[in-house]
């Protein structure tokens, strides 16, 4: 809004506004006594029209968003931890630690004979990726076999700045009232854990609606975190509606192509850049695209560093477009690259 409003046009005006025929020129009196006051008052131009774009929640930063949202109810979703299945040897009691690698567990309920509910220390989705032989932090008598088997509940990270920014702007452009679709967007889509979903009306006929929802990561929705949505969405729905949860269903995109790399640079790690950069871009589109872009996809090898030019980009084998259903979302397959002789 103040772009316009430089350290020349404030100096300028301030000169103008001198009586005439008093020495303007650079190093004179006037012109050293009001160029520092230019600048500060440049300074207070860029001060305010930042603070100007803290006041909507499309321009504002995570801080003043929060704030911003905090005003209709919307609060950003915590990190929540992961709980696993341990199985051991023994009875263990409730409370006991263990550690694998870098994180802690703590045993926090008996599921099973010798198996137990353990929760990851660590808040987030580092709890969700492995599983293996536990290590006790206290000396247990008798324990020979302690191991992590299966993730009962994934963790979440904190909700990211840009899907807080996403869930508010719909609220307040897409009011929800009396059982209507963004009532069912905005329960479902409050629920933690839940990244995106798709709500179709009369789906089943008259009287019913289908919630189709992914998790926090734009993937396939575990049992637990479908049976969280339907238990919420019945405490607020409206009597007499039959509604249902379902996962989306995944469809990888694997990603072949040859290039040309600038010298020196890895494969390898250009085929690891690749692939965050079209997880990415998958999960930006969850739910909001009928098809993978071929050209789109291409756009994001080209500008992936190291990469001077490709050929024989193909997304599943195919030279075209990838299609997805209505309840499909994609996330990213195998990325395969081979450099061009």
């Amino acid at each position: 809004m103040y772009g316009d409003i430089s350290y020349e046009v404030i100096l300028k005006r301030m000169m103008e506004r001198a009586p005439a025929g008093v020495d303007k020129r650079e190093g004179s009196i006037l012109y050293d006594a009001m160029a520092p006051a230019a600048a500060e008052i440049q300074n207070t131009y860029i001060e305010l029209g930042w603070a100007l774009e803290q006041i909507f929640a499309d321009t504002a930063i995570r801080e003043y968003l929060v704030k911003r949202c905090k005003e209709w109810g919307v609060v950003p979703y915590p990190a929540t931890k992961a709980s696993l299945k341990g199985e051991f040897n023994m009875e263990i009691a409730l409370g006991e630690r263990f550690s694998l690698g870098t994180l802690n567990y703590t045993v926090v309920e008996k599921i099973g004979d010798k198996i137990y509910q353990l929760e990851c220390e660590t808040p987030g989705t580092a709890g969700n990726r492995n599983l293996g032989v536990l290590i006790p932090i206290n000396y247990i008598q008798g324990l020979t076999h302690a191991e992590l088997t299966e993730v009962l509940k994934e963790g979440s990270e904190e909700e990211s700045t840009e899907a807080l920014r996403e869930r508010f702007l719909f609220k307040v452009q897409k009011p929800s009232t009396s059982g209507n679709i963004y009532d069912y967007y905005n329960w479902t889509i409050e629920c933690a854990g839940v990244g995106a979903a798709k709500i179709y009306p009369l789906a089943l006929g008259p009287g019913t609606v289908k919630v189709v929802i992914a998790d926090a990561e734009r993937s396939a929705a575990t049992p637990e975190l479908i049976e969280q949505v339907k238990n919420h969405i019945e405490e607020l729905r409206p009597i007499g509606a039959d509604v249902s949860v379902v996962s989306a269903r995944e469809k990888a995109i694997a990603v072949t192509a040859r290039v040309r790399l600038q010298n020196g640079v890895n494969l390898g790690s250009v085929q690891e850049m690749l692939m965050l950069e079209l997880t990415n871009f998958l999960q930006e589109g969850a739910f909001d695209v009928s098809y993978v872009s071929l050209a789109k996809v291409g756009n994001l090898l080209l500008n992936t560093t190291g990469v001077e030019d490709f050929t024989e980009l193909r997304l599943n084998g195919q030279g075209a477009n990838v299609s997805l259903a209505d309840e499909e979302i994609a996330v990213a397959g195998a990325v395969a690259l081979e450099v061009m002789q």
